[in-house]
């Protein structure tokens, strides 16, 4: 199923929203903004929805899930208690890796997270997930992105992106300063990859997936290895100097992340091909302008098998309008098309009654996989799974099955 137009999945915003709020002829007038420009990308047909209908992110911040063979063994319970036919399980994280790559890797070495021990292995949790009929998802949550402390960069300064004042600390948070690694350079490429058909050759995987963080943010670039090779092109001999935002030099460095991931793709066709490659991105605009990740440009390419757009809105009206862009209903017609939804945070939590809504609007709209973010949060939307019993109904009867 194809996304509907707004003006007809607008009264289902409505019956959510009015349960906690009125609307006004404002918040209408808003609602009906529809674009009306075509597409880049072509329509070519209806694409097979995902059977995996309800997904969730484990993680390795704010949760023992990884770390911990109990936690693990409740969140089998509550991944079957709860339909939940999918889950997405960090494998570089942190500026960790949560699995052994063991001698030969060759290159840069990333470190095993120091957390993880004997009695919670990565491998054998993605084993137990297959036994419970679980899709298992490896999730590279950093991508090119690392943390500023990471000791396996010391001495590599040279493999990081640069912004114009000749800096490579790029602030995610308050406190929480990361640096990028640059695309072109051939070591970075051979760590991401080798990383890739590492995990995908040795652990149980059904998919591999990446984020924005397979991009980084605009405001980089201005290292000497990206200069040189930008003013060696037509554009760059005009503009040796971009500004960050320069059209045309946005699309160029874009085109410098495609291509490692064409490379990605390449290898894993090899290597795993029965390995699906998805990405988690936000909206097209913003990941392309803020991080220079163009997923659109990626579908066309046939680069990517799958994509989980994360709309975390705490807003209807935002979300309503964000499933209706002209683009993503493009998207749909060539490859699956999942929402990402935000269950909450520490210290953001999400009532049950919004999320419900959330999820309402997102079936309305028409479509039909949901992944919530993250695992800890959606627990306290669920059943326990202690006095529940597994269902058998199908997911899509079952796609939302709140504490009582």
């Amino acid at each position: 199923m194809t996304n509907l137009p707004l003006a007809k999945i607008w009264p289902f915003i409505f019956a959510a929203v009015s349960a906690t709020a009125t609307y006004s002829a404002t918040v209408f007038s808003q609602m009906m903004l529809v674009p009306n420009s075509a597409s880049a990308i072509p329509v070519t047909g209806k694409v097979e929805q995902p059977r995996d209908r309800l997904g969730v992110w484990l993680t390795t911040v704010d949760s023992q899930v990884l770390y911990d063979a109990k936690e693990q063994s409740k969140a089998l319970v509550f991944l079957q208690s709860n339909g939940f036919s999918r889950a997405a399980v960090p494998l570089y994280t942190g500026g960790y890796v949560t699995w052994q790559l063991g001698a030969g890797h060759g290159g840069i070495q990333v470190p095993l997270d120091p957390q993880l021990s004997p009695t919670s292995s990565t491998k054998e949790l993605l084993k137990s997930l297959g036994k419970y009929g679980v899709k298992r998802v490896g999730w590279f949550e950093f991508g090119l992105m690392a943390p500023v402390s990471a000791a396996w960069l010391q001495g590599r300064e040279q493999l990081l992106l640069l912004d114009r004042n000749g800096s490579s600390l790029w602030q995610e948070s308050p406190n929480v300063n990361r640096v990028w690694l640059n695309p072109l350079q051939p070591e970075v490429q051979n760590l991401i990859t080798n990383m890739v058909v590492n995990a995908c050759t040795t652990l149980p995987l059904d998919v591999i997936q990446f984020d924005d963080h397979l991009g980084y943010p605009s405001q980089f670039g201005y290292d000497s290895t990206t200069l040189n090779a930008w003013r060696q092109t037509e554009d760059g001999k005009k503009q040796p100097n971009p500004d960050p935002l320069q059209p045309e030099w946005k699309s160029w460095r874009s085109k410098q992340v495609t291509a490692l991931l064409q490379k990605i793709r390449k290898l894993m066709n090899q290597s795993c091909p029965d390995v699906a490659i998805s990405v988690s991105p936000n909206p097209q605009n913003f990941s392309y302008h803020s991080y220079l990740a163009d997923w659109h440009d990626w579908v066309r390419r046939g680069l990517v098998d799958e994509v989980v757009v994360q709309i975390y809105r705490n807003n209807l009206v935002s979300l309503g309008l964000e499933l209706t862009q002209i683009q993503l209903d493009a998207v749909n017609s060539l490859v699956p098309v999942r929402i990402g939804l935000l269950a909450g945070l520490r210290n953001q939590p999400k009532s049950v009654e919004q999320l419900q809504q959330e999820m309402k609007l997102v079936q309305s709209a028409g479509f039909e996989a949901v992944d919530l973010f993250f695992y800890e949060s959606a627990r306290t939307h669920f059943h326990d799974g202690k006095n529940y019993p597994p269902t058998h109904a199908p997911v899509s009867q079952l796609i939302w099955v709140p504490k009582s």
